[in-house]
């Protein structure tokens, strides 16, 4: 005689069934990221930047998230895309600083300018963005030494440089436009154009 089968216990048929549910939303919610990634592309840069940075790859996150900055016309992405962006920059220096003491070697001289900027050494930063004239070559260099200026007031120098970094790289504009050391260069009429302004 067949022994009657035991009755499926509601609790673990319940379990399943929101496991299957969970599983169905995350692939979904995936498809939909993707979807909105394919259709915009500062979103799609944000996402590998996501994973650039999971991966600790401070350059490649840098890079990606800069462009996001560039590109992306979305408040809430562009909010996220700063602040991953200094952590980003931030792990990078940190990495350049180690791997340039392990060595016994100086480093990347614009990571060198940027931490001396953020020590508050001005001075050097500016040396270091002028040596062999990277100031007037590199739009990073000639973009620092801008900021620098900017920040120490030096209205003159600091649109010369500026007017240079976006002459080298349009996308400057941008950069500068929400660069909190252009804060009083861009309430000045005279200089409204270089930020796009009117």
């Amino acid at each position: 005689m067949a022994k009657p089968r035991p009755k499926a216990q509601p609790e673990k048929a319940e379990k399943t069934e929101k496991i299957e549910k969970t599983e169905t939303l995350s692939s979904k919610a995936r498809a939909t990221a993707k979807a909105a990634a394919d259709i915009d592309p500062a979103l799609d840069a944000f996402t590998k930047a996501l994973d650039a940075f999971h991966k600790k790859d401070w350059a490649k996150a840098t890079e990606l998230l800069e462009s996001v900055l560039a590109e992306s016309d979305r408040p809430d992405l562009s909010a996220r895309a700063r602040q991953y962006l200094v952590s980003s920059r931030q792990k990078l220096e940190e990495t350049a600083g180690a791997k340039g003491k392990a060595k016994g070697e100086d480093g990347d001289p614009f990571l060198r300018a940027v931490i001396e900027k953020n020590r508050g050494d001005a001075a050097a930063a500016l040396e270091l963005c002028r040596q062999g004239g990277r100031d007037q070559k590199d739009e990073r260099f000639a973009y620092l030494a801008a900021s620098i200026h900017a920040a120490e007031g030096r209205t003159e120098e600091a649109v010369q440089a500026l007017s240079r970094a976006i002459e080298l790289n349009p996308k400057n504009r941008v950069h500068a436009f929400h660069d909190p050391d252009f804060a009083e260069l861009r309430k000045d009429r005279d200089h409204r154009q270089l930020f796009g302004l009117s």
